[in-house]
């Protein structure tokens, strides 16, 4: 509980939330995360979507311009109010919000972007499975917990008492959660090997990394992870 309070203190504080100018135009490393997980979301047609930890928007923004009917979750009133704001300056309208999950809706895909790292995965990850479609599936963008340049940069850029459930992202244990689940084709990508957002200089070598996150024995020391599964 501890804990949870001192989440929505601080991200309840606008410093902490993430920046407009960088939802509407990110860099390249953000960019290729957002079109991944859209890119996974392109055989649903229709339903609704659930953003898990949807903070200002880096995610739901971009998903409610791509035409989706977002539901948007998160401890932080405050961001989920400056979403709905953010929302209704570029006319999406196709945004509903929530402190908490809703018991009775059913949804297509469950995604979110560096947020399961701030939960306990043994409560929620049944949680989203419930919450699900019969095809339904959850996508994920985590930090790679063996990447060691985390390690240097959270302690720096944001805080540690914050970030520390990082270290339950590796690629082994996530596997196995989502399998004690009951998740099925389950699919862990790697992006990213060097720290991602130093590369940002140049589209080819964000991408050459982002490849090289994803190669077999060095996906496990991978910057970030994009995951999936289906229910």
């Amino acid at each position: 509980m501890r804990d949870l309070k001192t989440q929505k203190v601080f991200f309840n504080n606008p410093e902490n939330q993430y920046a407009k100018d960088l939802i509407l135009k990110p860099p390249f490393h953000t960019q290729f995360e957002i079109e991944f997980i859209k890119n996974r979301l392109s055989s649903i047609s229709d339903g609704l979507i659930m953003d898990f930890g949807a903070g200002s928007g880096r995610l739901t923004i971009p998903l409610l311009q791509k035409g989706y009917s977002v539901f948007a979750v998160d401890i932080s009133k405050k961001s989920l109010l400056n979403l709905k704001i953010f929302a209704k300056e570029l006319k999406c309208d196709n945004l509903k919000t929530s402190e908490k999950i809703p018991n009775e809706i059913k949804y297509q895909a469950i995604v979110g972007a560096d947020i399961l790292h701030h939960t306990n995965m043994d409560k929620y990850l049944p949680i989203f499975y419930k919450a699900l479609t019969a095809d339904g599936k959850i996508i994920f963008s985590e930090p790679g917990a063996f990447n060691p340049a985390w390690y240097i940069y959270l302690p720096i850029a944001s805080s540690w008492s914050i970030e520390k459930g990082m270290i339950n992202c590796t690629y082994f244990n996530l596997k196995n959660k989502l399998k004690k689940n009951g998740f099925k084709n389950i699919k862990i990508t790697g992006l990213g090997l060097l720290p991602r957002p130093f590369l940002n200089f140049s589209k080819k070598i964000c991408q050459l990394n982002d490849n090289l996150g994803n190669f077999p024995i060095l996906k496990l020391f991978a910057y970030r992870y994009i995951i999936e599964a289906f229910k």
